[in-house]
C-alpha cells in the first residue's frame, strides 16, 4: 500500500494577553503629566518671573527658575514624545489582538482537519489514497502558512514591545532627556501663533486647524489643551483629545490637591465638576452600541469646569459627532450644571440607542449640552403652606444668552463637516426647549428639526412655529399630559394667568402650529412627586424616546402624532392626551 504523507502540524501559539484600553490610558495620563509640566514651563516665563522685583536676590532668583524652565519645557516634550509612542503601542497592540484571534482560530480549524484526514489515511484503500493524499497537501501548504504566520506575529510583537522598552529606556534620566529637547522649540509655540482671533468664525477656525501638520495638531492637544477644547470650528474627536488631556491634568492635581486636604472651596467645585465629567464619559461607554455591540463612543466636546462661577460648563456625546449620519443636540434645563451632567450623558446614551435601534443603516451621535449656564433651581416659597416659587426663575435672559451659546456649537458642528452635512436636531427639555427657541429666533439656529419637550414656552418672539426658522412641519414637541412645567404656556384667551409662569406660548397648543407627539409615560401620575413626569421624555421604551428617535433619523412618517392642546371659547383649555392610554415602544434589544 501506498504511504501518505500527512500534513506538517500547525505550531502552539505563546500566551499572548495584552489590554490596549489600558495601554491607551497609560498614554493619556503621561501625556496629562506632559501639559502640567508644559504649565511650569508657562509658569516660570511668565508670572512666577515678579518684573517689578529688582535687585541682585532678583536676578539670581530669575537665573535659577529659568534654569527650571527649561528642564520643565524639556521634560514636557519628552513626556509628550513617550506618550504618543505609549499610544501607537496601544494601536498596534489592538491589531495584534485581532491577528491572534484570527491565528487562534486558523489554528483550531487546522488542528480538526489534520486530525480527520489522519483518520482517513489509516483506514484508506489503494483507490482512496490519492484523494486523501490531496487533502494531505491542501492541509500541508495552509499549515505551512500558518506557521510562517504564526513566526511572523511573534517576531512583530517581540520587536514592538522591544521598541517600547527602548522608548522608556531614552527618556530614563534628567540627561538623557536633556540632551534630546534642550532648546528644542515646540511645534504648538508656532501653530498656536497664527491661531485665529476671539472673533473668528468657526469656519475660520477650521480651516486654520485643518491647515496646520499633524505634529503642531498634536503638540497643542499636549501643550495647550485650553486653547482649542472648547473652541466651535475644531473637530470633536481633537477636542475630545484636548478636553481629555485637561480633564486628566485637572483629576491628577486636585486629587492630589485632596489627599493632602488642602483643597480650596472654589477647587472642590472645580473637583466636582472633573468628576462628574468622567463619571458622564463612563456612563456613556459603560453600554454598548445596539448594532456593533461593542462600547459607545463617548466624546469631551466641551470641558471648561470652572464657568459660570463654578457651575461649571460641559458638553459630551454619545457617538461621534465627525462622521455621524444623524446629529442631535440635547439641552436640558433649570437645576442643570456641570455637576449634573452623569445624568444628562446617560440621556444621551440612551437617546443613541433608541435611534440606532430604530435604524440600524444610520450612524448617530447625541450631544449632552450643558453649555450655557441654566436656572440653579426652583425655590420653594414659604413655609408648609408655601408652593413652588416659579416666578423666581422663569425669566428669559438665561436662554437669550444661552441660545447665542447653542447656535455657536451648531454652527461649529456645521463647519467641522462642511462637506459632509449630518441631518442635526435640536433637542430642548424643559427651559432648555426656551433656551432652544431662543437660539432659533434670535440666532437663526442651523439645524433641520427642533424638539420641545416638556416646554413651559419657547420665549416670548416664538408666537408661531414658524418664528422658529425651520417650518411649522419640521417643529416637534412631545408634552406629557401631567407634566405641570408641559402645562405653563400661554394657551389662548382664557388662559392668560399662565403668561405669568410660562415661557412664551404653550407649543402644544393648537394654535402654535407645530407637529405634536404622543409623550405618554405607562406610569404617569403614579408618583408622589408632582414633578415626576416631567422627567421622564428621554426614559428607554417610552412614546417620547421612540418617536425623538424617528425624528432624529428623519423618519417622520412614523411619528406617532398626538392631539394638540385646545382652548374652547366656552372653557378652561383641554388636553385630549389626558384620556388616551399610554402605550410602550422598544426602544432598545
Amino acid at each position: 500500500m501506498t504511504e501518505i504523507r500527512l500534513p506538517t502540524e500547525p505550531v502552539k501559539l505563546p500566551e499572548f494577553d495584552c489590554d490596549p484600553a489600558l495601554i491607551e490610558g497609560f498614554a493619556a495620563d503621561l501625556l496629562a503629566a506632559s501639559a502640567q509640566v508644559d504649565d511650569l514651563g508657562t509658569f516660570v516665563a511668565g508670572s512666577a518671573r515678579v518684573p517689578t522685583w529688582i535687585g541682585s536676590d532678583a536676578d539670581q532668583y530669575r537665573t535659577g527658575i529659568t534654569a527650571l524652565g527649561t528642564r520643565a519645557d524639556a521634560m514636557s516634550l519628552a513626556l509628550r514624545g513617550v506618550s504618543q509612542r505609549v499610544s501607537l503601542h496601544a494601536t498596534r497592540m489592538t491589531t495584534y489582538e485581532t491577528t491572534y484571534s484570527d491565528l487562534k482560530e486558523r489554528r483550531l480549524q487546522l488542528s480538526i482537519a489534520i486530525a480527520e484526514v489522519k483518520g482517513l489515511a489509516a483506514t484508506a484503500t489503494e483507490d482512496q489514497v490519492a484523494e486523501i493524499q490531496g487533502k494531505c497537501d491542501t492541509l500541508n501548504t495552509r499549515s505551512v502558512e500558518f506557521n510562517t504566520d504564526a513566526s511572523d506575529f511573534v517576531t512583530d510583537v517581540s520587536e514592538e514591545e522591544s521598541a517600547m522598552v527602548a522608548a522608556f529606556g531614552e527618556m530614563q534620566t534628567r540627561d538623557q532627556v536633556m540632551k534630546r529637547y534642550e532648546g528644542v522649540p515646540d511645534p504648538a509655540d508656532g501653530a498656536l501663533a497664527s491661531k485665529p482671533g476671539p472673533d473668528a468664525s468657526p469656519s475660520a477656525v477650521n480651516a486654520w486647524w485643518e491647515g496646520l501638520t499633524e505634529e503642531q495638531r498634536q503638540a497643542i492637544i499636549a501643550a495647550s489643551p485650553g486653547s482649542i477644547g472648547n473652541l466651535d470650528g475644531i473637530p470633536a474627536a481633537d477636542r475630545d483629545a484636548a478636553n481629555t488631556v485637561a480633564l486628566n491634568r485637572d483629576l491628577a492635581a486636585l486629587r492630589l490637591l485632596e489627599e493632602r486636604g488642602v483643597l480650596t472651596d472654589s477647587e472642590k467645585e472645580h473637583l466636582v465638576n472633573a468628576e462628574a465629567a468622567e463619571k458622564g464619559l463612563e456612563n456613556i461607554r459603560e453600554q454598548v452600541d445596539p448594532v456593533t455591540g461593542e462600547p459607545i463612543l463617548a466624546q469631551l466636546y466641551i470641558y471648561d469646569p470652572l464657568a459660570f462661577d463654578g457651575d461649571g460648563r460641559v458638553a459630551i456625546a454619545a457617538g461621534d459627532i465627525d462622521t455621524a449620519d444623524n446629529v442631535s443636540v440635547v439641552v436640558p434645563g433649570l437645576t442643570n450644571d456641570g455637576g449634573s451632567i452623569p445624568g444628562q450623558a446617560t440621556n444621551a446614551a440612551d437617546i443613541y440607542t433608541a435611534a440606532r435601534y430604530d435604524d440600524p443603516s444610520q450612524t448617530n451621535a447625541t450631544l449632552a449640552w450643558m453649555g450655557y449656564d441654566a436656572p440653579d433651581s426652583v425655590p420653594w416659597e414659604g413655609d408648609g403652606q408655601g408652593g413652588w416659587d416659579f416666578a423666581g426663575v422663569v425669566k428669559e435672559d438665561m436662554a437669550e444668552r444661552g441660545g447665542e451659546r447653542l447656535a455657536d456649537t451648531v454652527d461649529g458642528i456645521r463647519a467641522i463637516r462642511e462637506g459632509d452635512q449630518p441631518h442635526l436636531t435640536a433637542v430642548g427639555h424643559s427651559y432648555g426647549s426656551t433656551t432652544t427657541g431662543h437660539a432659533a429666533t434670535d440666532h437663526g439656529l442651523d439645524v433641520d428639526d427642533i424638539v420641545l419637550v416638556g416646554s413651559p414656552g419657547p420665549g416670548d418672539a416664538a408666537e408661531h412655529a414658524t418664528d422658529l426658522g425651520v417650518g411649522s412641519d419640521h417643529v416637534w414637541v412631545g408634552t406629557n399630559s401631567l407634566d405641570p412645567v408641559g402645562g405653563l404656556g400661554d394657551k389662548g384667551w382664557i388662559n392668560k394667568g399662565n403668561i405669568e409662569l410660562g415661557l412664551g406660548r404653550d407649543p402644544a397648543e393648537d394654535d402654535f402650529g407645530a407637529i405634536r407627539f404622543q409623550a405618554e409615560a405607562t406610569d404617569r401620575g403614579t408618583s408622589l412627586d408632582p414633578f415626576d413626569d416631567h422627567s421622564k421624555y428621554f426614559d428607554p421604551n417610552t412614546e417620547s424616546l421612540h418617536n425623538i428617535a424617528e425624528i432624529i433619523n428623519g423618519h417622520y412618517d412614523d411619528v406617532t402624532r398626538a392631539e394638540h392642546k385646545y382652548d374652547p371659547w366656552y372653557d378652561s383649555p383641554r388636553d385630549p392626551e389626558v384620556w388616551r392610554y399610554p402605550t410602550a415602544p422598544k426602544t432598545e434589544p
